[in-house]
């Protein structure tokens, strides 16, 4: 099978986005193969294909995009590669608009991932809302052009059949929030505001709804972080703890609890400090070439 290899996506207009890709010299006969571009706005899928079958070519202009796009959102695409006469399949890698991180920065989501699911972080599920697609055909009236129902189970108040795309698990740090009572004429209401971080993976945008160990829901309604190069490093994400009794509540998700690790394993043999560490420093620095 091909390989895949130097994938972006370039643009500079509102209009479109060019997506570009190569693969690896091959003796393989190239007309063999068809190309299918998929796009999504979650990078575990669902995927959507825009555009195939392509024989001997390597960049496609989505066209659809300002239908779609917004400010808050990072659209993800991968190419799918069929060959012919076996009808085996080759995947490329997912990529974005931000294109690739250096070695640098991948040092340092490295070792902030390690910090996240070996000492500091919880496990965390992300359901990255839908944007597009399929309307709600329980609660969506078309000619008011609103949803009618901010209840509706089938699409969790979205507006969009499903409500949320698959989710995708990772590791992150929660912080407790500030302990605070909204007085209002009518009555008292606590808001608890928490302040999440992770790593650049996966891409949290605004209106998200993130699920902990402990089965607290969240809305995300803030997104930073430091980027390197243009390309996020890390994501400083400030949450709303979603009231009890919200339709998000009714969001299914299944977790085996009898394999999962809900928070990092204490291996207090693996010393957090050189000096109480039988390893000497040397040892410790090298796979950063140091001497």
């Amino acid at each position: 099978m091909i390989k895949f290899r130097n994938e972006k996506v370039v643009s500079f207009e509102l209009d479109y986005q060019d997506v570009f890709w190569e693969i690896a010299p091959t003796m393989e006969d190239i007309q063999e193969y068809q190309f299918f571009v998929e796009r999504s706005e979650a990078e575990a899928g669902p995927w959507d294909q825009i555009a195939g079958p392509l024989i001997d070519q390597y960049q496609i202009r989505d066209n659809s995009v300002p239908l779609i796009t917004t400010n808050s959102r990072t659209l993800h695409y991968r190419v799918k590669a069929l060959h012919l006469p076996s009808g085996e399949i080759e995947y490329s890698r997912v990529f974005d608009r931000e294109g690739d991180i250096t070695v640098m920065a991948k040092e340092m989501v490295r070792l902030e991932r390690v910090l996240f699911s070996e000492f500091v972080g919880v496990k965390c599920w992300l359901f990255p809302r839908r944007t597009f697609g399929q309307r709600c055909p329980s609660c969506y009236d078309e000619v008011l052009d609103k949803v009618i129902d901010d209840a509706c189970s089938v699409c969790f108040g979205t507006s969009y059949s499903g409500g949320y795309h698959h989710p995708i698990e990772f590791w992150a740090q929660i912080d407790q929030p500030e302990e605070a009572e909204q007085v209002t004429v009518e009555d008292h209401r606590r808001v608890l505001y928490y302040q999440l971080r992770c790593g650049p993976s996966p891409a949290v945008k605004p209106l998200d709804v993130i699920i902990d160990h402990q089965n607290r829901r969240f809305r995300v309604i803030q997104v930073g972080g430091t980027s390197r190069l243009g390309v996020t490093v890390r994501q400083e994400v400030r949450l709303v703890n979603i009231q009890k009794g919200s339709i998000e509540d009714r969001i299914p998700l299944k977790v085996d609890h009898a394999i999962k690790d809900l928070v990092p394993k204490r291996v207090f043999s693996n010393s957090q400090s050189v000096s109480s560490s039988d390893v000497d420093l040397d040892t410790i620095l090298s796979p950063y070439r140091y001497k």
